[in-house]
């Protein structure tokens, strides 16, 4: 019982990692892609706008990449801060403000975007476990 819930810590643990990171990557690439537009992009569930909407995506998205980075460091409780973070910014960003979808599938995407945080949240967690070998 024990290896099996050590397995699922590791299982979720990498989910974390994995969907952290892709969502990292994402922001800093939505940034550079608005930045490079030029033009006054407005996205619903940011409440950035304007020419601080891409800088505010890239520190964002620089932000997370470091917390990944830093996760098997000693300043690990980092990256479950920018879990948590970032599972209040896609809640908040989706059903919290005034966005609106334009179909099903753009609420189902965004429900299973936030389940997906919810889930890395809860691996992120993971970095806290003692290790098999370490103090």
């Amino acid at each position: 019982m024990a290896f099996l819930r050590s397995a699922l810590g590791l299982v979720l643990r990498l989910f974390a990692y994995f969907f952290e990171l892709a969502l990292s990557l994402f922001l800093i690439g939505l940034g550079l892609v608005v930045q490079a537009a030029g033009v006054d992009v407005h996205l619903g569930m940011f409440s950035w706008q304007g020419a601080t909407l891409p800088w505010t995506l890239m520190i964002a998205g620089m932000v997370g990449l470091a917390s990944v980075l830093l996760a098997g460091t000693t300043v690990r409780w980092i990256f479950p801060l920018w879990s948590l973070f970032a599972l209040i910014m896609i809640i908040r960003g989706f059903f919290l403000s005034s966005y609106s979808f334009s179909g099903a599938d753009q609420f189902q995407f965004a429900v299973l975007l936030a389940a997906g945080a919810l889930i890395a949240f809860l691996g992120s967690l993971g970095v806290f476990t003692r290790r098999i070998g370490h103090s």
